[in-house]
């Protein structure tokens, strides 16, 4: 009897033992090297793979690869993924489907956001270095950045009644929306088309804002003038957007510029969205971003001694937003749910287009 659909698995990811038996138990065979190095003579029979952000292995080819119809990845980002040597080609394209993990992040990035909004709003960096660089009780007056002397000149900014817009609405922005909702702020939201679109991919139960309707108003970054007016009203700016064509270097110091007085701007998308040296342009022009948070840089890693590090109203991590206990394990329902939804005749969660990176 021939065995059914996507009863054979590769995974390439670093699991828990129970994660590793629930795989087990959901396909017929599971060939586990968390180290990718998964042995030449299985590979014709693989057809599905469970990877990390980087997928498919780069020593193997889509001939190596005959059987397999679907890759997993365990991130929200699938640019490098698509680039891997085994994908290269057009009929590679056609027949491999790679489903990012969209909506496992909402455990983690958008708490990252609200966060750093919370840090870029109390000065809480200046605080810490305060302490524990210089061991000392930090007066208000010294927190304050002498090239921006309005920040916290009155106190700390507020949530409530600020408006926050997301650039991009994913599931991570979509999580975010709904945390910033419950603290007053003002939704806004833009996207390619400028419309509500309905969440269709891998939702966790309770989160995030699956019909599209917390935003007030959406806006396109398709058309000047609505982009613009998008940004005139963002006090926050939250970008959440893949690395694809449309969006690299999609804002520019002129759009910066646009934004209200005393605006911030959190980055947990990719980092040529923006250049970094228009950021800069944009925290020291008079009247101009009072803070900034980001993830993700240009370029990434930033190079030792960059002035994103030590900028007074700046703070940079590493690209660990999305990092969280157990990551990669919390994986493997969607993993499981995508091959259920194959088998049944069905279509997978989180489909990347390949032209489009997402």
């Amino acid at each position: 009897m021939t065995a059914p659909a996507f009863q054979t698995l590769a995974v390439t990811v670093p699991l828990s033992d129970e994660s590793v038996a629930r795989l087990r138990a959901a396909f017929q065979t599971v060939h586990y090297y968390p180290g990718n190095d998964v042995p030449r003579d299985v590979l014709t029979d693989v057809e599905m793979w469970f990877c990390r952000w980087l997928g498919i292995p780069d020593w193997i080819t889509y001939d190596d690869i005959p059987s397999t119809r679907l890759v997993q990845l365990t991130s929200a980002g699938a640019n490098l993924a698509l680039a891997v040597p085994a994908l290269k080609p057009a009929e590679a394209k056609e027949n491999i489907k790679v489903c990012s993990a969209s909506g496992i992040h909402a455990l983690s990035i958008p708490l990252w956001i609200v966060s750093q909004i919370v840090n870029l709003y109390t000065n809480l960096p200046a605080q810490i270095v305060a302490a524990r660089t210089e061991a000392r009780w930090a007066r208000r007056e010294k927190l304050t950045d002498p090239k921006y002397e309005t920040y916290f000149k009155n106190g700390s900014p507020v949530l409530r009644g600020k408006t926050a817009g997301l650039l991009g609405y994913g599931h991570i922005a979509r999580e975010t929306a709904r945390l910033l909702q419950a603290y007053g702020v003002k939704i806004i939201a833009a996207n390619s088309s400028g419309t509500r679109k309905v969440d269709d991919g891998y939702v966790l139960p309770g989160t995030g804002d699956e019909e599209g309707v917390i935003p007030e108003a959406y806006y396109s970054t398709n058309d000047a003038a609505s982009f613009k007016d998008f940004l005139s009203k963002s006090q926050i700016l939250i970008a959440s957007l893949p690395s694809t064509p449309a969006t690299q270097w999609l804002l520019t110091e002129e759009h910066l510029k646009t934004l209200p007085a005393g605006a911030i701007f959190l980055n947990v998308g990719r980092g040529d969205l923006v250049r970094s040296a228009d950021i800069l342009a944009a925290l020291d022009a008079p009247g101009g971003l009072a803070g900034a948070a980001l993830d993700v840089t240009d370029p990434e890693p930033l190079p030792d001694g960059h002035a994103l590090f030590t900028h007074p109203r700046v703070i940079v991590t590493p690209h660990v937003s999305a990092d969280f206990e157990g990551y990669f394990d919390a994986s493997v329902d969607l993993c499981i749910a995508n091959a259920e939804r194959v088998r049944a005749g069905g279509k997978a969660y989180n489909i990347v287009d390949p032209v489009k990176g997402y």
